[in-house]
């Protein structure tokens, strides 16, 4: 599995590829309030306060270094069907042995976050659908020109004007239909009610675009699941709109499939 890491601020960039467009939607709460300064000196707090173990290093090998628990947490581990008893054990005592040895490591410093993100994932446009009669009325040969029409390039074909034989360029949107529009995929983290204001006035997230989103994904706290603002937003999607909510209770997690 090919994964890459890095950090994400206040402004995040919207990742694209030759597959997906992901955009990144952060919610911000407001700093707190500074604490007020403790009367007294003494603190059971501080006196049994561990510190972080210290990690020296520049700000590259500090990423590195994410980047690999990153992949050890994401790392396969899948056994082969074929291996006997003694084989699958060796494999996985590998496996803990390396693992192990990355997570004990003195960890890089990092920065608490009052963001919580949320992503829109949509799927490039596909090609329309191939009009058989429109390319044999511009007298395409029938074969590989036909593909290379359906997956969106251009083609040369010889025409005779004037008693002249040319070369004429056919265009995919001569003989393609609508393109047709790839799904998109909201995932929302919502972990309390401070998050769910910023969500429910956010211009991003009530947007057409997202509004019409073929799935929703909603991880939630329990009294989020059961706020009527929240409820009543999540009625303002598409009636096409498919949800998965996760919602986290405090003594474990329930996740299920509801139609809207």
């Amino acid at each position: 599995m090919d994964l890459t890491t890095n950090e994400f601020s206040e402004n995040p960039e919207v990742y694209i590829d030759e597959r997906v467009t992901v955009t990144p939607i952060p919610l911000t709460l407001d700093p707190p309030s500074p604490k007020p300064t403790p009367t007294t000196e003494f603190s059971f707090a501080n006196q049994f306060k561990f510190n972080s173990p210290l990690f020296e290093g520049t700000p590259e090998e500090a990423l590195q270094m994410k980047e690999k628990i990153v992949h050890e947490m994401f790392k396969s581990g899948i056994i082969d069907e074929n291996m006997d008893d003694a084989a699958i054990m060796a494999h996985i005592n590998d496996v803990r042995k390396h693992r192990a040895a990355t997570l004990s490591s003195d960890l890089a410093p990092t920065q608490p976050s009052l963001i919580s993100m949320a992503y829109l994932i949509k799927n490039r446009d596909l090609p329309g659908k191939f009009d058989v009669e429109k390319a044999k009325a511009l007298n395409i040969p029938v074969g590989k020109l036909f593909t290379e029409l359906k997956n969106g390039n251009n083609v040369q074909i010889e025409v005779v004007e004037n008693g002249e034989q040319v070369q004429k360029t056919i265009l995919p949107e001569q003989v393609l239909g609508d393109p047709i529009s790839g799904r998109a995929v909201l995932i929302l983290d919502i972990p309390s009610q401070e998050y769910m204001k910023k969500a429910l006035k956010n211009e991003a997230l009530n947007s057409e675009l997202v509004k019409t989103a073929d799935v929703v994904v909603h991880m939630l706290s329990d009294d989020i699941a059961t706020n009527t603002d929240y409820v009543r937003w999540m009625d303002s999607f598409s009636e096409s709109t498919k949800v998965l909510a996760s919602i986290m209770t405090s003594d474990h997690s329930i996740s299920l499939w509801l139609q809207v």
